[in-house]
């Protein structure tokens, strides 16, 4: 298959149009792996010297291509020995079928979420109606979604004047990595990161409408910042929450996290409960 920008741009849309997929890069630059709730299906390496597509495979459709396509399809080559026989790698340069190939996509994501629970798939189902789009803190919808947050906060908190002194490490112009997500066109949850140190990435403003929670939406914003925040080379995420926020604890410790002492301008604040992950 020739190398060119077009087929590899066609390889990376054919991979995002699965639902609920999404790009990262957990392993530096190349390759670049394509998820679905947080599962890897696809990993694309499009340099013209490392030309190759590794996909997951059940065993048998595995065995089947390697069969078919002698050295042009071979067991997953950089994955562990045991996971090797589930994926394939593909020769781009030496493989010529791009309808197979997108065939074999489908059947990689399809190895993924087959083996989802029937709660995962449900979920799965209703992210896939949603909209995620990348953008920063001067966003409109972004801040009015901020806005709503500050409001539930107010509300479940019930301090609003101590909550003041949180404002000042939640000021929107020092965001710049932002997703907010909509459904059928409307703004119905977001989330951010920010720069802690070079490191350190800080989630924050991780809001969902109530009519939206319980979905999974709230674990899959943090997995996609998550993913963002690794491709611009930070290790850790960290965040802030408080001692009343029984409902986004759960979320964060399901996500992985863990609590820590809590660091620099919280440091001194009793509510505050800080946690970390390494992403």
């Amino acid at each position: 298959m020739e190398h060119s920008k077009k087929i590899v741009q066609a390889i990376e849309e054919y991979c995002l149009k699965q639902l609920g997929a999404y790009e990262s890069r957990p392993f530096g630059k190349y390759p670049i792996c394509y998820r679905v709730m947080g599962k890897i299906f696809a990993q694309l390496n499009p340099e013209e010297r490392f030309y190759k597509l590794t996909l997951k495979c059940e065993l048998e459709k595995a065995y089947f291509y390697r069969q078919l396509y002698p050295e042009i399809v071979v067991r997953g080559y950089h994955c562990p020995p045991v996971q090797q026989p589930y994926w394939n790698t593909i020769d781009l340069y030496a493989f010529s079928d791009m309808e197979m190939l997108f065939q074999m996509i489908d059947e990689a994501y399809g190895a993924v979420v087959d083996k989802f629970s029937k709660k995962a798939k449900t979920r799965l189902s209703a992210l896939s109606e949603l909209e995620f789009k990348d953008t920063d803190g001067k966003d409109p919808d972004f801040a009015m979604l901020c806005g709503r947050l500050d409001s539930a906060l107010d509300e479940i908190v019930g301090r609003k004047f101590q909550r003041s002194q949180y404002d000042q490490y939640n000021q929107r112009d020092s965001i710049h990595d932002v997703i907010v997500v909509y459904q059928k066109g409307e703004p119905v949850a977001c989330g951010a990161f920010k720069m802690y140190d070079e490191d350190h990435a800080e989630l924050k403003r991780i809001f969902t409408e109530p009519a939206n929670r319980n979905m999974g939406l709230g674990a899959e914003l943090v997995r996609r910042l998550e993913t963002k925040a690794k491709i611009k080379g930070y290790q850790w995420c960290i965040l802030e929450t408080g001692n009343l926020l029984e409902a986004a604890c759960h979320v964060y410790q399901k996500a992985g996290y863990k609590v820590i002492p809590n660091y620099g301008q919280y440091a001194d604040m009793p509510d505050s409960i800080c946690m970390e992950r390494k992403i």
